[in-house]
């Protein structure tokens, strides 16, 4: 029998067991003996993964006949006991399987978050239990009486196909194959439901032993990372980094304002000013405000005034206020005036020209890169590699990015 795609030690050990396979129950004698071999991450604890699936129904039945029928896995040297009864346990469980339900509930307890096993790690070995299953159905060999196994298996992995274990493209595969190196950039390039965000999954499920630190720039799409990405991957938002590390000292000082400075709010602090109408220079304030915070300029400049202002005399007087609104937000001593707060996109701005070091991760995912601002966030935080995904753009691409941190 051909093992092109089974893993090594399942070819090392199917050629071991060759004219040892009895006439009675082939079927289990191979699945226990390749299955039982099957190498963890060193991270795995095979106790645990045996606690989570004695919640499936099937696993006493299972735990029962790997103890009494098959003891002599359980005294191999060199091996661990509990990881060859987790595999043997699992192998039986696919077996004892009345349908795709069993095997499908099976998966949920090993992709749940509490589980050690990595999804990838699972699917593929069903995929090469399932592979053998049906070759042995094909050459008519007896499976079990439990005929019904060689089916369940690629149905059900054919019905998670559908959804977050779907085949992977040859664009996915070549993604997947590719380990980010640090100083790099790795950008993907694809239109909206083509599977972005699940390659990133893919990706952090292959690298188990890695930490991640996923930014998303809304926080409707960090919530959702944090149910599809594995455990070694944290989900935040751009804001929410800078909040803990900026915006929480202004909220402190009772200086926080939690949405946009509004054309009301800076007319009232220029009342007192000689010049245009208070809700033109209200306006003009508001909107160079804001493409100086998308800016990767360090300090207010003419640049930032928009169009409609531009004139010598009114951007020499404008500067002169947005100079002196802008130090008043940023002050936090005892002197503050209050009227000037803070803002998230404010407190966002200072993060970035604090040029942060996003340290004790491995490497970092940026979602929809598409929405950094023309500024180029990501040049000031000073990521030394990055994996973009997201949608092509006119101006400048989309995407997410995976950081790899150096010396790892």
């Amino acid at each position: 029998m051909n093992f092109p795609l089974f893993p090594h030690s399942w070819k090392e050990n199917f050629l071991d067991l060759q004219g040892l396979i009895p006439p009675i129950n082939p079927s289990l004698f191979l699945l226990h003996r390749l299955v039982s071999s099957t190498p963890t991450g060193p991270k795995v604890d095979p106790s645990r993964v045996l606690q989570i699936l004695g919640s499936h129904p099937l696993f006493p039945k299972a735990q029962v006949c790997v103890l009494n029928k098959f003891p002599d896995l359980m005294s191999k040297p060199g091996v661990s006991f509990t990881l060859v009864s987790m595999w043997a346990t699992f192998a039986l469980m696919v077996l004892f399987s009345d349908g795709v339900a069993d095997i499908q509930r099976l998966l949920e307890c090993l992709s749940g978050p509490r589980s050690p096993l990595a999804v990838l790690e699972v699917t593929e070995v069903l995929h090469c239990m399932a592979t053998l299953l049906l070759a042995m159905r094909n050459s008519s060999i007896p499976i079990s009486n439990r005929s019904g196994a060689a089916q369940n298996s690629p149905h059900c992995l054919g019905v998670d196909s559908q959804g977050e274990l779907e085949d992977l493209t040859h664009e996915q595969q070549r993604i997947l194959s590719h380990k980010i190196e640090p100083g790099q950039t790795v950008k993907i390039m694809a239109l909206a439901g083509t599977g972005k965000t699940s390659t990133l999954v893919k990706y952090a499920e292959k690298f188990p032993e890695l930490k991640f630190l996923y930014l998303a720039f809304n926080k409707a799409v960090a919530q959702k990372g944090r149910k599809v990405f594995p455990r070694n991957v944290t989900c935040k938002t751009f804001h929410s980094l800078a909040y803990g590390s900026i915006g929480r000292h202004y909220k402190d000082k009772g200086k926080l304002n939690f949405s946009k400075m509004s054309v009301f709010s800076i007319s009232f602090l220029l009342r007192h000013r000689e010049g245009q109408s208070l809700f033109v220079r209200g306006k003009t304030v508001s909107k160079t405000l804001e493409n100086f915070f998308s800016s990767s300029d360090e300090e207010i400049c003419e640049e930032h005034v928009p169009l409609w202002f531009k004139n010598t005399h009114g951007q020499m007087q404008l500067m002169s206020w947005m100079g002196e609104i802008w130090h008043n937000m940023k002050k936090l001593d005892g002197d503050a005036e209050k009227k000037y707060k803070m803002t998230c996109d404010g407190y966002l701005k200072l993060w970035q020209l604090s040029k942060p070091q996003l340290s004790g991760y491995d490497a970092i995912f940026v979602d929809e890169a598409q929405d950094c601002t023309p500024g180029k966030l990501f040049q000031e935080l000073e990521l030394q590699s990055h994996l973009q995904r997201g949608f092509p753009c006119t101006q400048e691409c989309g995407g997410s990015i995976l950081t790899k941190i150096p010396g790892i």
